[in-house]
């Protein structure tokens, strides 16, 4: 993107430009620490989906119930 506030920086200059990364340890650690948080969000969306399946089970049961034709009630005698 070019600017202002670098006027004279283009494409080359930046592709050229050297990028600090952590060492190889590190970079093992933070990809395993990642991998950990991608499953625990997994396992959330798992979750959450069954329990959107269970909602929308039971709003079927009681609109199912609540619009069925029932037995009139028998009056006492």
């Amino acid at each position: 993107m070019y600017g202002q506030g670098r006027p004279h920086l283009g494409f080359e200059q930046l592709a050229a430009a050297p990028i600090a990364l952590p060492p190889v340890a590190e970079q093992h650690r933070i990809v395993a620490e990642v991998d950990r948080r991608l499953s625990i969000v997994r396992g959330v969306e798992a979750e959450v989906d069954a329990n959107l399946k269970r909602a929308q089970s039971l709003r079927q049961a009681v609109l199912a119930k609540a619009f069925s034709p029932t037995e009139p009630a028998h009056a006492p005698a």
